[in-house]
């Protein structure tokens, strides 16, 4: 068994760099390379206007706004979120995030492994 504790701050963000996506950073905070089976934990930053694409996968998403506020697009809904929610995607629907409002917009966003 492996053991990990670290603070978020000590974990290297990542830009997201694919199409679509503008202003959001990553940082895996919990994967397979600390021994995790079946989930992966991470955190997110989007800055003021900055969103993610439209876009789908086979997996579920569940994620927990931290701070800021987004819009939240998932099939043919959406929805203003801020600090506090929790929010899941199910998979293979259409879905995306975008900050609508004027601070960073901080959540957590754990997926299980394909299995």
């Amino acid at each position: 068994m492996r053991f990990k504790v670290a603070h978020f701050t000590e974990i290297k963000a990542a830009k997201v760099e694919e199409p679509g996506y503008k202003d959001i950073q990553v940082k895996w905070l919990i994967t397979k390379d600390e021994g995790a089976k079946n989930f992966a934990m991470r955190y997110f930053e989007v800055k003021p206007k900055g969103h993610s694409a439209h876009h789908s996968h086979i997996w579920e998403h569940e994620v927990f706004i931290l701070d800021g506020h987004c819009l939240v697009e998932c099939g043919d809904q959406e929805k203003r979120v801020g600090p506090g929610y929790a929010i899941f995607i199910p998979p293979n629907i259409p879905h995306s995030f975008r900050n609508v409002g004027d601070k960073t917009l901080k959540f957590l966003c754990l997926i299980p492994y394909e299995k």
